[in-house]
């Protein structure tokens, strides 16, 4: 793809102004200029951006006798820059002392819509959220993910990113959970309580994987029908492979016991896979999977206490990531 994997480090004059990599000047170094130098660097040190790949302070719409500036630009390739073509990134920095909102969400949103960009980014020191961006909807089109990128991604593994790993969002969860339970039910014929069990596995699975997701311990989402239909070929069971893994990674939390192990056939595994594959559990926050198992619970047990130590173990474990 033509790019150069290069370090680069902050610089300051002492006299209050800092280095612009992108630009090639010397700038005020105001607080946000500040944040924006130093994502600046994570984009290139860590995500391995190269600086022809990026514009800085760009601008992306006229508004009136002003112009909207979008803080970086990315493309995938020096290349597609120099030709003009749609980036791939916007990046939108705020300084500390600003409260990053639905309205920066909504200004990075407008500012990948002029551009054509699949992905945006809204970032201080206090946040940083991903974004995929749905052209073909209308406005909002925009979700949460939980990453944008690297620089050596293929285009297989962007498409991988964008239709996975969404956080989700008011009774998205509780919904999701009734349809796995429900399937549970129907094609395996377990009664409530063992099926509400076996969900709190495959959760406590999913939970695992994205656990080793963020700390970079795999690039990959492990947490999909691709993958555990590629793992079929070698593994009778996946899913329950997966699954001793976990538990293994989790021993000292004394979750499951140690021969416990997922009691599903393998076409009602990979159905809740499916329906799960594409959200983030542990990005989602504590308040919406809070109600959501409120909810899941009271319509599924109608009154009746249910007590899992399992899902209390695996609640604990999620607000811990």
């Amino acid at each position: 793809m033509g790019i150069e994997w290069m370090n680069i480090e902050l610089k300051r004059d002492g006299n209050g102004r800092i280095f612009s990599h992108v630009r090639q000047i010397w700038l005020h170094e105001t607080p946000e200029e500040r944040v924006r130098q130093e994502y600046l660097r994570t984009l290139v040190n860590e995500y391995g951006y190269s600086l022809g790949q990026i514009a800085e302070e760009m601008a992306v719409v006229e508004r009136g006798s002003s112009k909207a500036r979008a803080d970086f630009l990315i493309w995938r390739t020096p290349e597609d820059k120099a030709s003009g073509l749609k980036p791939l990134i916007v990046v939108e920095c705020k300084a500390d002392n600003v409260t990053i909102d639905q309205s920066t969400y909504t200004q990075g949103s407008n500012y990948a819509q002029y551009t054509g960009a699949r992905f945006f980014v809204t970032h201080n020191h206090r946040e940083t959220k991903y974004f995929k961006v749905d052209h073909a909807r209308m406005a909002p089109n925009f979700d949460e993910i939980e990453d944008i990128p690297h620089a050596d991604a293929t285009s297989k593994e962007i498409d991988a990113l964008i239709a996975r790993l969404k956080t989700f969002k008011e009774d998205e969860f509780a919904d999701l959970l009734g349809r796995c339970h429900d399937i549970i039910r129907n094609r395996e014929h377990l009664d409530p309580a063992a099926a509400f069990d076996e969900i709190a596995k495959i959760l406590f699975v999913k939970t695992g994987l994205e656990r080793r997701l963020r700390q970079g311990h795999t690039r990959r989402n492990l947490f999909s029908t691709e993958f555990v239909e590629e793992q079929r070929k070698i593994y009778g069971d996946p899913v329950d492979t997966l699954f001793r893994e976990t538990k293994a990674e989790y021993r000292a939390d004394f979750i499951f016991q140690n021969d416990e192990k997922i009691n599903l056939k393998y076409a009602t595994v990979i159905a809740i896979v499916k329906e799960l594959e594409r959200y983030n559990l542990s990005d989602t926050s504590e308040d919406i999977k809070g109600i959501a198992f409120e909810r899941f619970l009271g319509r599924t047990f109608r009154g009746k206490l249910v007590s899992s130590l399992p899902l209390v173990l695996l609640w604990n474990s999620w607000c811990a990531c």
